[in-house]
């Protein structure tokens, strides 16, 4: 993924997204038996934009801060909660 592309998933409105186009995570099933990077992959797969997703009849906007944790240890936090 480029840098652009990944601008353009970051920079999504939620409040113009229809809210049936989002992925609802309690729906996406992640292996968790498979390494790190598989985890990744396939839950990017799943979701399509992880700043954007949406839990039962909900719209979640997903950001991370300067000075918190990496985004790696989000994300893996995250995927062990999936």
């Amino acid at each position: 993924m480029t840098a652009e592309e990944m601008d353009a998933l970051i920079d999504v409105d939620i409040r113009t997204v229809e809210k049936e186009a989002l992925a609802d995570i309690r729906e996406v099933e992640v292996d968790r038996d498979q390494p790190p990077d598989e985890r990744r992959r396939a839950y990017l797969e799943a979701v399509g934009n992880p700043y954007a997703v949406r839990v039962g009849g909900m719209k979640v906007r997903v950001r991370f801060t300067d000075g918190g944790i990496p985004f790696q240890e989000a994300f893996e936090n995250m995927l062990r909660n999936v």
